[in-house]
């Protein structure tokens, strides 16, 4: 029997068990399409942080906070058990601004936040208040007035109660009124909005959107506010990205010094560049794809047993057909080509509608994300689509052998008197 034969063969047989064809590829069609969405929409989730942190510019050094002897993600564990790391002071901000030190630093802001409830008339809202020095809008290039202007220097050294607003929270309050020059109340004293910053885009601290921060002179916040003398983090920029191995170097000499810090293991602060940012987001989002990749690639494993376990019933129930075609000359090999045909069939349409109901269901999350004003790309791993559709042909051939060989192996004479 030649193979045009053996592939219309197996088409009529799949055409006569239609609901359980279509079961079948529907299975395939879920394992495929999730590798798909799964992996194009990690790509595209690495795009959008890589584009909002590339939006604050390359040559941002950041100086955080570090549990001394220990390494980042202990620090961000001990931090969330509660230990405070007090030695970060705005006494190493002054010390950065020394042009004759640090000729290459151009603007240096600190941060210490907290959260409270802030009120406008009879409107409260539960809202994280953000101290930052003058500089913030200098070194955080996304952060652009809307309405008004930003605090001062010399309003931050004279604790003056006034705040810029973050856009969703200007929006909150105020909708499409004019909200400068307005008093807001935070624990019950009165401070002036003089600025809404334009919407930032991005998302940053965690998960939380800055849009909807309050943003409140640094030592306002540490005095007024929070009842403390120490930051949590200190960022700045430099002239240039060739700065920054020297910048580094000497700023934590000076950091040391101010610290009376003189064994280096000893550090009870981490500067960390955009570059080094950008690489371990890379290497989290590589493990992470690979996490989900595989979890995904486990229900295509499952759709390849379930075809298994319909060809092997498919087989004891066409044992008479089999018997019958094999009395009329058929051989094994050809029963055998004909079961591993339905197999490719039913994984290759599945793996092809799985592909494209895979990039169709990416293109709508990368959308829907944009029409939500982030910055996220529409993309496709089409590595992923090649390696789904191949592994989805490969299951088919597979777990399509056993049942094949089972059909080829049957005895014509006892396959005809099988009841």
């Amino acid at each position: 029997m030649n193979k045009i034969s053996i592939l219309k063969q197996s088409i009529i047989a799949l055409k006569l068990n239609k609901l359980r064809s279509f079961f079948s590829i529907l299975g395939i069609v879920i394992g495929v399409a999730s590798v798909v969405i799964i992996l194009s929409v990690g790509q595209g989730l690495k795009g959008f942080v890589t584009n909002e942190i590339e939006a604050f510019g390359p040559n941002i050094l950041d100086i955080a906070i570090k549990v001394p002897g220990d390494n980042q993600m202990g620090t961000i564990v001990s931090v969330a058990k509660g230990i405070k790391i007090t030695t970060l002071k705005t006494d190493d901000i002054k010390a950065l601004k020394n042009k004759q030190r640090f000729p290459y630093i151009e603007a240096v802001y600190g941060q210490a936040f907290g959260q409270d409830w802030v009120a406008y008339k009879n409107n409260e809202k539960r809202t994280i208040f953000y101290g930052a020095s003058a500089d913030f809008p200098l070194v955080i290039k996304t952060a652009k007035i809307d309405k008004g202007r930003f605090y001062t220097d010399s309003e931050e050294k004279s604790l003056a109660r006034v705040v810029v607003l973050g856009n969703n929270l200007a929006n909150h309050f105020f909708k499409k009124n004019n909200p400068l020059e307005k008093k807001i109340k935070i624990k019950g004293q009165n401070y002036e909005i003089i600025g809404v910053l334009k919407p930032m885009g991005g998302i940053a601290m965690g998960g939380i959107d800055m849009n909807d921060f309050l943003y409140i002179p640094l030592e306002t916040a540490l005095k007024q506010i929070l009842g403390i003398n120490y930051l949590t983090e200190i960022a700045l920029t430099i002239k240039d990205e060739t700065y920054s191995a020297r910048a580094i170097k000497e700023i934590s000499r000076m950091l040391r010094q101010n610290h009376n810090i003189i064994d280096p293991s000893k550090d009870d602060f981490q500067i960390t560049t955009m570059e080094e940012i950008l690489n371990q987001i890379n290497e989290i989002s590589y493990v992470l794809n690979l996490l989900l990749g595989f979890l995904a690639a486990i229900s295509l494993l499952v759709g390849g047993v379930g075809i298994m376990n319909i060809m092997l019933v498919n087989v004891t129930e066409r044992t008479k057909e089999i018997g019958l075609r094999k009395s009329l000359g058929a051989s094994s090999r050809d029963i055998l080509g004909q079961f591993l045909i339905e197999g490719l069939i039913i994984t290759g349409v599945g793996g092809l509608i799985g592909t494209l109901t895979g990039i169709l269901f990416s293109f709508l999350i990368g959308f829907g994300a944009q029409q939500q004003g982030l910055t996220w790309p529409l993309t496709i791993s089409w590595l992923a689509v090649s390696i789904a559709f191949l592994i989805a042909v490969i299951i088919g051939l597979v777990f399509g052998i056993y049942p094949a060989k089972k059909a080829a192996k049957l005895n014509p004479i006892k396959a005809l008197k099988h009841e």
